[in-house]
């Protein structure tokens, strides 16, 4: 779909589509919400931002890869999300947001790369924000190799005059996507456009978006852009935009909390930034209380937008791996391996070799058991501390997996037959996302469902394909 035409389907669905994008925080919509929170998935039970959780039983995450196109998405650890939150405290919105998407131009360094003219930095240490997640086939950084094609999702540093990624997950991809994106902070405005750090982007035939908006300096922005949109060296880019959006932070006394890492930290005026935002810090609370803010350190921060555009935050919470698990699972046992101990939850792989068994029959793990996960991350997912068992939660979000029969597309429902030989009557619907599979391909398939039962029927939030 063209960019005039999704501009067009959004006027006919602006409703939905603010809603998709975001409404207030990142997407440059309106915003209805009562609060968003923007940050980094560490976990699942509901869907655990920078460790707040947020349920997300009622709700679908959505993305933009094409211009002004919202379609139903995975959510995975490390993901850069939105969450939209009314004033009841219900999610009412998910978006996943990434950061770059394009060709890995060059290796710097084994833990540094360049994509689209922005260096990404992999990080190792939770003392220092969220451990890099890799997918895709990458399991860390060794795999890394000029001219993959890759999506980046990050927190962006702001570092003098332009940015750099500090990269929460790395998706190795099969080629490049219709449409590449690059997000930063706006430098060196003129006639032609604008740079995102080393990337030079063009904007004569952009579509700006939020309508009406001006480009500015120190704006966090995404730019769209076809392949063949781009042109110049790997070390001097240039994009032929096809559209830009505008990350906004929200109006005037919008709540919200957001994750990233401080820079820029002036202690006598106390304030600092993260992202494109200044950061107001006298009054608040901090989390532990004798934290003393330090450059480069990852926080949580909850506050109200001023009307100058910063954030006055009442709340401040230290995000390294010591006050507060890395990472929490909540959800079952799938594809258990009891001679290592490792098995997944929500689609995360678990390492539970030395993890201490807490309320677990015999102390054993099985497969399908219901439990919950602490611990912290490694490349590929959840190194565990502590695995406690619980009784499988009614209304609560289970995983099945199995092979799908029986399809049938009128009633939207297969049979799923487990390895034990029990089945399952799977219903889905127009928020269930296919992962890997399709509904013409589901017969005969293994595949892992996630969802909610509703009396004997699992209604599923994701159906997921495995060779």
């Amino acid at each position: 779909m063209s960019w005039g035409s999704a501009a067009a389907l959004a006027a006919l669905a602006a409703a939905v589509l603010t809603a998709a994008c975001g409404g207030g925080v990142g997407s440059g919509g309106t915003g209805s919400a009562a609060q968003v929170a923007q940050g980094t998935v560490s976990g699942f039970g509901s869907v655990i931002v920078d460790g707040r959780r947020y349920d997300d039983r009622g709700i679908a995450a959505h993305r933009e890869d094409e211009p002004g196109v919202e379609r139903l998405s995975n959510v995975r650890l490390g993901d850069q999300v939105e969450v939209e939150v009314d004033d009841q405290g219900l999610p009412t919105g998910l978006h996943v947001h990434t950061t770059l998407a394009g060709a890995l131009d060059t290796l710097v360094a084994p833990d540094r790369f360049v994509v689209l003219g922005q260096e990404v930095q992999v990080n190792a240490d939770a003392a220092t924000g969220p451990v890099t997640q890799f997918g895709g086939g990458y399991t860390g950084a060794a795999d890394l190799a000029a001219g993959d094609a890759v999506e980046v999702h990050g927190v962006i540093v702001p570092e003098g005059n332009g940015s750099r990624v500090r990269a929460t997950r790395i998706e190795r991809l099969a080629a490049l996507p219709a449409y590449l994106k690059a997000s930063g902070l706006v430098s060196a405005l003129d006639a032609a456009g604008f740079r995102l750090g080393a990337l030079a982007v063009h904007t004569a035939n952009a579509v700006i978006e939020p309508a009406g908006r001006t480009l500015q300096a120190g704006q966090l922005v995404t730019v769209f852009a076809r392949p063949t949109g781009r042109s110049g060296s790997a070390a001097a880019p240039v994009l032929q935009a096809d559209a830009v959006r505008i990350r906004e932070a929200g109006g005037v006394g919008s709540r919200l909390t957001l994750g990233g890492n401080v820079a820029a930290l002036d202690t006598v005026a106390e304030r600092f930034r993260l992202g494109a935002l200044t950061v107001h810090y006298a009054g608040a609370t901090l989390s532990p209380p004798m934290l003393a803010l330090a450059e480069g350190q990852y926080l949580r921060v909850s506050g109200v937008l001023r009307a100058d555009g910063s954030l006055q935050a009442d709340a401040i919470a230290l995000r390294d791996g010591r006050n507060e698990p890395e990472s929490e699972l909540k959800g079952s046992i799938v594809g258990f391996d009891a001679a290592t101990r490792r098995f997944s939850v929500r689609g995360v792989p678990v390492d539970a070799g030395t993890a201490q068994l807490e309320d677990c029959a015999g102390g054993v793990l099985a497969e399908g058991l219901f439990v919950e996960v602490e611990g912290r991350l490694g490349p590929t997912g959840v190194l565990a501390r502590e695995v406690k068992c619980e009784n499988e939660p009614s209304g609560g979000t289970v995983g099945r997996r199995g092979t799908a029969g029986s399809v049938d597309n009128a009633a939207r429902r297969f049979v799923l037959t487990t390895s034990g030989g029990s089945t399952v009557s799977v219903a889905w619907g127009d928020n269930t996302l296919f992962d890997d599979v399709t509904v013409p391909t589901l017969d005969g398939r293994r595949v892992e469902v996630e969802g909610v039962f509703e009396g004997e029927v699992l209604n599923a939030k994701k159906v997921h394909g495995e060779d």
